[in-house]
């Protein structure tokens, strides 16, 4: 693939070695379209990178757990059923079923790995106490096994007191705050159930949080755009002023219009080139999306695998059934095991990669994309493994531009 923006060089893209390459503009201007850009180029075209790794490990890495399935808010777009219970709901899981659970897991573990658990809910920090207990013993059982343990949270943050905050902090926990922007963006769709914004609470919590996050590695904002809310760029702006580790900005998927997705594309641009020429490489790699593709480059690692669902990762609801995506906890039919059981034909489907599952193998983005994401797909064409065109427009565009900024930061270097 090759592609030029505006007055920068043009650059070319190995979609198999993932490697990137400047094209001179003698060479680019004799070329009748980008489709031949690489007519010129084809020992490099043919070429076979013996040192690019894919990312196949089959082995569990990572956990979702979901501590609760009730929630304190109301946010209208919620894909957990509307109110976080995802139809089922469960004020706090069983810590006494859960930790054999882990042990279950961690058994199936090798001295040296890493064990991820994010806890999930309804709002997780309506349990705290489940959270202290279970971080606590898989820290304890990970340490015995020469087990690396990481912990992560997503939260609403209306709820970060001192008292959470401190518990955050002692177990070093990651911390992801889901807001969109500021209170006129946010307040539209995240609200209390009284039907009151959250966001003043929101914001509380957060400068609560930044001035005590000692053993807090990471501290992120989420937020999600819409057809009521497509404005990223102002959220970024607004994100700016709390200067934490990581942005993430998410499409809605209930939002399968092709004018809206170009527009959120364009803010993303206008977001990439504010954080290119505020603060370099740095402050663009603060955007979760271009620091993975910045990485995917940098490590040469074919992604074939958007999530690793149901091959490296695994969801726990708060009843401990198990699932392999946070967002087909409650659908009976997806459920993959319980306890500690995960059935070996209920995995059966996801023994192909997602590359190969979603006849990617056309697309240059394919190893960096790694199949798109199942639950997006099956929103919008109704099957895990047909794939959406939106999605598809967008991830290309959006991995596009970070090529060109990955170009641009890595010849500064």
């Amino acid at each position: 693939m090759a592609f030029k923006v505006g007055t920068q060089p043009a650059v070319a893209f190995h979609a198999r070695n993932l490697e990137v390459a400047e094209i001179s503009d003698e060479l680019w201007s004799s070329f009748a379209s980008p489709q031949d850009a690489l007519s010129d180029l084809q020992d490099w075209d043919a070429s076979e990178n013996a040192d690019v790794i894919t990312n196949r490990n089959p082995n569990i890495q990572s956990i979702t757990l979901n501590v609760t399935q009730i929630c304190n808010l109301a946010c209208t777009y919620c894909a957990a059923g509307g109110d976080g219970t995802y139809g089922a709901p469960q004020t706090k899981i069983s810590v006494e079923k859960t930790l054999p659970q882990m042990r279950f897991f961690l058994d199936r573990m090798q001295a040296g790995d890493t064990f991820r658990i994010t806890f999930l809910g309804g709002e997780p920090l309506l349990y705290p106490e489940g959270i202290r207990v279970l971080a606590e013993y898989v820290t304890a059982e990970a340490k015995a096994r020469n087990i690396i343990s990481i912990f992560s949270i997503v939260t609403n943050g209306t709820l970060l007191t001192e008292a959470n905050i401190a518990l955050l902090n002692q177990i070093g926990c990651n911390v992801a705050i889901s807001l969109d922007g500021p209170a006129e963006m946010n307040d539209i769709a995240r609200i209390q159930k009284n039907g009151i914004g959250s966001t003043h609470l929101v914001v509380e919590g957060a400068k609560r949080l930044a001035a005590n996050r000692a053993n807090i590695k990471r501290i992120s904002f989420h937020g999600v755009f819409t057809k009521d809310n497509m404005k990223p760029y102002e959220a970024y702006k607004f994100y700016q002023g709390f200067n934490f580790d990581t942005y993430e900005f998410t499409y809605d998927v209930n939002t399968p219009d092709t004018s809206l997705n170009l527009l959120f594309i364009e803010e993303m641009q206008k977001i990439a080139q504010d954080a290119y020429e505020f603060g370099g490489e740095a402050e663009l790699r603060k955007i979760g999306f271009f620091d993975t593709v910045f990485a995917t480059l940098d490590h040469q690692q074919r992604n074939e695998n958007f999530c690793r669902a149901g091959k490296s990762h695994f969801v726990v609801d708060a009843k401990n059934n198990i699932f392999t995506c946070p967002w087909d906890v409650g659908q009976a039919s997806e459920q993959v095991g319980e306890g500690s059981y995960i059935s070996s034909k209920k995995l059966e489907p996801y023994q192909q990669t997602l590359v190969e599952k979603n006849d990617c193998h056309k697309c240059w983005a394919r190893f960096v994309c790694g199949g798109g994401c199942m639950y997006i797909h099956k929103q919008t064409t109704g099957e895990k493994y047909k794939k959406d065109p939106i999605f598809c427009e967008r991830t290309r565009s959006l991995i596009r531009t970070a090529i060109m900024y990955y170009k641009q930061c890595r010849e500064t270097c």
